[in-house]
């Protein structure tokens, strides 16, 4: 027989078995993650990229809280066209001051093309350096002749804009497919002509797939805009802030793609209303500089108010968009301060990634580490990842792609934390099964879960249990008179229901003796002695129904006898831990509370009752079933009475008349009035039609009692010969 320290010797032998696969299982694991991660449909999906472009956000605006607040740029100014620049009531009142104002309050929206001549003219006055107009004039309209004249004046220092518009009406505002058709929609010719072709800037702001403006390409072409990137040859088109920056600069400027690095959020540029630049009042004060607000300046003019639709996210708000002609003025800011964010050069990220892999195999790998520790793990070389990108970020001023190495840690991570999962759950089951041939279910699931303490255990205990025996009447003579074969296979047939309604109640199979069944409730875990000692007693009331099943099997059958038991429950103190010889161990328990249990079972022969518990188990249960008092009892070997009571059935069941009726015999027999103790045993037996085997018993015992009465102190009690 295998002791339990040798179980679970062995049961640690098998685990280091199946764990010596685990490092393969892992390793492919890792790269399964990462060639998952790395496929083109997961790294260029959009939900990756909505979490990269959410962590690149963050970056921008942990810096700007960081930082103080900006002003714009020292070498940017805004005029705008805001919702004072369209109410025509309140330029009326300022119409004589300028002949721009004029035409902005009798024409309205959109302004006469005269009106940006003005403009233009204006600005230059006060010294503006470059003029980038973010509005669109496609079609030929009166006033354009004044509009060109205006900037031949000042050749080469007027930049308009250029776009595109999708022919897909029902296209999403916001998502642009590369592949749809789209129309490149230039200035019209008159415009074109005047400033040149050259200073035609492409203006349509470029949109990660979340609908966010965080980079910009300098150049882009025509043929691509249009959606023919495959037919797309160099880069015809220049973008409207670079080229605005060009000009101010007087350089070409160079092809490149970079992160537009925002000065803040909405409003970091003071946005001047397009109809103040016309009032000489307003120029002389502080706000204006004393006219000099716009001197040596790149100056952008665009729409500011809500109505004309131009607002975009921006890294810097989610809630607040960013007037489009503001996006454009960081833009500049960011090329004239050459203050690019760097990119990584391409699939950087997936090198990136490869690395967060081969360092979450490096570190989860080992079984032994917990799930906690590898979770703490996990986070802290995650945040150490976000420092060090928002360190590069706003330091360096490198952009470190996250979304995917992040990704990669934790799928690795979780993809290691659930095959352990199963992997233990596998082996729990595999050696679950070794032990559950030589120990009860209850021992094999501490073995399993609580292995070091249950070793201690081991050692000895003493706790407050629940002890059934069970024993089949006449075996003996039953051996006897059956082939082994036969004996066996019954037994198993027993032993089946049996033990199956021990364990469905929660109990310990301690062992068989023989054809005698040994259970426990309590030792290995406890809900408490009032719920062990009901799963002991309802455990005996289902064996009795089992029983009864079984026999109706078997009745008839020439290979088949019908059996009877004894069951027999205590609650007691007891000592559990493992006993014998070094060769030969078992978990058991030991103590009074297991010998009372056991002569509980014995005597149900002398007391005719399939079912026996004590007085102490009785008092823990009485409130769930009803019970049968069956004798105030000194067993041999002990000296103090217990009172022994048999179980009828759960509360609830309908209670026989003949119960109170049979109580009172048996209190009255204990008061020592035996003629009416015998009387009234007599009335119950009418009642039960003479099959009743303990009121003859006390009906005989009363006979005893008449002729030689027992002393004036006698508690009720007999004391039993055998065991």
């Amino acid at each position: 027989m295998i002791s339990i320290p040798q179980l679970v010797r062995r049961a640690s032998h098998l685990l280091r078995n199946l764990n010596k696969f685990r490092p393969w299982v892992l390793g492919g694991i890792s790269a399964l993650a990462l060639a998952t991660a790395l496929h083109p449909a997961v790294r260029d999906s959009l939900f990756v990229q909505k979490i990269e472009g959410y962590l690149i956000d963050i970056r921008y605006r942990l810096r700007s809280e960081r930082d103080q607040p900006k002003t714009g740029h020292p070498q940017i100014a805004i005029v705008g066209i805001n919702q004072s620049s369209l109410d025509q009531g309140q330029l009326q009142k300022f119409a004589q001051d300028s002949p721009a104002i004029g035409l902005m309050a009798q024409g309205g929206w959109p302004f006469p093309r005269a009106t940006y001549a003005y403009v233009i003219d204006r600005l230059f006055e006060l010294g503006a350096r470059v003029v980038a107009f973010d509005i669109l004039f496609p079609t030929e309209r009166e006033g354009d002749q004044e509009f060109a004249a205006a900037a031949r004046r000042n050749a080469g220092r007027v930049v308009i804009s250029s776009t595109t518009i999708s022919e897909n009406k029902d296209t999403e505002k916001g998502k642009r497919n590369d592949s749809e058709a789209r129309t490149l929609v230039l200035p019209n010719s008159t415009l074109t002509a005047a400033v040149g072709s050259e200073q035609v800037g492409y203006v349509l702001l470029r949109k990660d797939n979340d609908g966010v403006i965080r980079r910009m390409e300098t150049h882009t072409s025509a043929l691509k805009e249009q959606g023919h990137p495959e037919l797309a040859q160099g880069n015809d088109l220049v973008r409207f802030a670079p080229l605005a920056v060009s000009k101010f600069l007087g350089q070409q400027p160079e092809s490149k793609s970079f992160f537009i690095n925002y000065l803040g959020g909405p409003a970091t540029f003071h946005f001047f209303p397009i109809e103040e630049i016309f009032n000489d009042r307003l120029m002389k004060t502080p706000m204006y500089e004393n006219g000099n607000v716009f001197r040596d300046k790149l100056v952008f003019v665009g729409p500011i108010a809500e109505t004309f639709q131009d607002q975009h996210p921006s890294p810097m708000s989610a809630e607040q968009p960013m007037p489009g002609v503001e996006i454009h003025a960081h833009a500049a800011a960011t090329l004239l301060d050459r203050n690019l964010i760097r990119q990584l050069p391409e699939h950087s990220d997936s090198w990136i990634a490869f690395g967060m892999v081969v360092i979450a195999f490096s570190l989860f790998r080992r079984a032994e580490e917990k799930v906690i520790a590898r979770i703490l793990t996990g986070g802290a070389i995650s945040f150490g990842y976000c420092a060090l990108c928002y360190y590069l970020f706003s330091q360096e001023r490198i952009m470190l792609p996250a979304a995917l190495p992040l990704m990669s840690l934790i799928g690795v991570g979780g993809c290691f934390t659930v095959v352990d999962f199963a992997t233990e759950q596998f082996e729990r089951a595999h050696v679950r099964s070794v032990l559950d041939k030589y120990v009860s279910k209850n021992v094999a699931s501490l073995v399993i879960s609580q292995a070091n303490s249950f070793e201690t255990a081991l050692r000895g205990q003493s706790k407050s249990v629940s002890v059934l025996f069970s024993d089949i009447r006449g075996f003996t003579t039953l051996s006897e008179s059956r082939s082994p074969e036969l004996l066996v296979a019954q037994l198993n047939e027993y032993f089946l229901p049996m033990v199956d309604k021990v364990l469905t109640q929660g109990g310990t199979l301690q062992k068989f003796i023989g054809d005698a069944i040994m259970a426990v409730w309590g030792d290995t875990h406890s809900l408490g002695v009032e719920v062990d000692a009901c799963g002991a007693v309802r455990a005996a009331l289902q064996m009795r129904e089992a029983l009864k099943i079984a026999n109706a099997g078997w009745r008839g059958r020439p290979d088949r006898v019908e059996l009877s038991t004894g069951i027999g429950i205590n609650h007691g103190h007891v000592v559990v831990g493992e006993v014998g010889h070094p060769k030969r161990m078992e978990f058991t328990v030991l103590g009074d509370g297991v010998n009372l249990a056991a002569r509980l079972e014995s005597s149900t022969k002398q007391f005719g009752c399939d079912i026996l518990v004590g007085e102490t188990a009785e008092a823990l249960t009485r409130e769930h079933f009803v019970f049968r008092k069956v004798d105030r009892a000194v067993f041999k070997g002990k000296t103090a009475p217990i009172d022994v009571f048999t179980p009828l059935g759960e509360k609830g069941m309908e209670i026989p008349a003949w119960l109170n009726r049979y109580h009172e015999a048996v209190a009255l027999y204990q008061h020592q009035d035996f003629e009416v103790a015998k009387a009234r045993f007599g009335e119950v037996l009418e009642e039960l039609e003479g099959g009743d085997f303990l009121c003859k018993m006390y009906q005989k015992r009363c006979d005893i009692l008449l002729a030689d009465r027992p002393a004036p102190d006698w508690d009720g009690s007999w004391v039993l010969s055998e065991k």
